[in-house]
């Protein structure tokens, strides 16, 4: 765990750098420190809050019994949210599932699979609304072949996670992807793994009840709009007024572009992307300057990536002693 450590200190290091040579450049500086510090703390409040309903369904989703409390799942799952910053956000994953195996006895892969059905349900929400942007961006905007790269991969990531992670709940579905995976692995060994993966993944997803899907879906629907109030407060911080359906694009093109397999985060692409997004006053709807573009995507890359894993760091530092395994009541004394 100590490397995940390690990365993501000298990556939020490089981040901040790299922020401030972007303060720099677009001659924000100034606007950012006439920021509103209320409106920005709430910013960086709304988002925590995000990141908060997304680890609950997952806590709830691991937790055996009364015992394994969702606070500790929560505690766990937060944790371990600075391991983000990697491409597709795969080092969170990994630590949680080492911790859950540590602290609940919860094995790997349902670890995992709990990861997945939340994600899953927040990639379907991000897929509902990128279906009805996407086609406008590009009927609207001549866009590079890197940004439309990053957005093709991104958006291409997000519909292929929906699929796996939520069609397998029909048994059928989830058995044909196992299929698919061991058709694969004759021609690449490593393919057999997700095959075996995706068989226990299908049993899984039976054994959550409609009850339990119901809260998780309500909570990841909970977690995204969070993550959508803080973008717009950090606009609120800087007093600058933007419609919501421009506010809404914009909120897409960084939540696809997060998820593009290359960069962690989409640390680059976010930003080259809403700066020309931004840069377009008859499709953002509002006409800002260079120093006000950069203020805006510098303060929530601020808010999205480096309080949370400053927040995280130090949650990690709580110690959370391992859950005792519940007695057979059967078990001769």
């Amino acid at each position: 765990m100590q490397k995940y450590v390690k990365y993501s200190i000298i990556l939020s290091i490089l981040i901040f750098a790299g922020l401030t040579v972007m303060a720099i450049i677009t001659d924000s500086l100034s606007v950012i420190a006439d920021a509103n510090p209320t409106f920005l703390l709430l910013a960086a409040l709304f988002f925590v809050i995000s990141i908060i309903f997304w680890v609950i369904p997952w806590a709830y989703l691991i937790k055996k019994d009364k015992v394994s409390s969702t606070w500790k799942g929560l505690v766990v799952g937060f944790s371990c949210v600075y391991g983000a910053l990697t491409p597709i956000q795969v080092g969170a994953e990994a630590l949680r599932a080492i911790k859950a195996k540590e602290i609940f006895s919860v094995t790997y892969s349902d670890s995992v699979s709990a990861s997945m059905v939340v994600k899953g349900i927040k990639f379907f929400f991000i897929a509902i609304l990128a279906s009805i942007v996407f086609v406008g961006i590009l009927l609207e905007t001549q866009l590079s072949l890197v940004m439309l790269f990053g957005l093709v991969s991104g958006f291409s990531v997000i519909i292929l996670a929906t699929a796996l992670f939520l069609l397998p709940l029909n048994k059928k579905i989830g058995r044909g992807i196992a299929h698919m995976f061991h058709l694969f692995s004759k021609k690449i060994k490593q393919f057999n793994v997700l095959e075996k993966y995706f068989k226990k993944y299908s049993i899984y997803l039976t054994k959550i009840s409609l009850k339990k899907f119901v809260v998780v879906f309500v909570l990841a629907a909970l977690s995204l709009i969070f993550e959508f109030i803080a973008l717009w407060f950090c606009f609120l911080a800087l007093n600058v007024q933007i419609e919501l359906f421009a506010l809404i694009v914009l909120f897409v093109i960084i939540s696809i572009l997060e998820r593009t397999p290359v960069l962690p985060r989409g640390i680059g692409l976010v930003e080259a992307a809403g700066f020309i997004f931004l840069s377009l006053p008859e499709f953002a709807s509002v006409s800002l300057t260079i120093a006000q573009i950069g203020a805006i995507l510098i303060l929530f890359d601020v808010v999205r990536l480096l309080i949370p894993t400053v927040v995280s760091l130090l949650i990690s530092l709580v110690k959370v002693k391992p859950v005792a395994p519940k007695r057979n009541k059967n078990t001769n004394k």
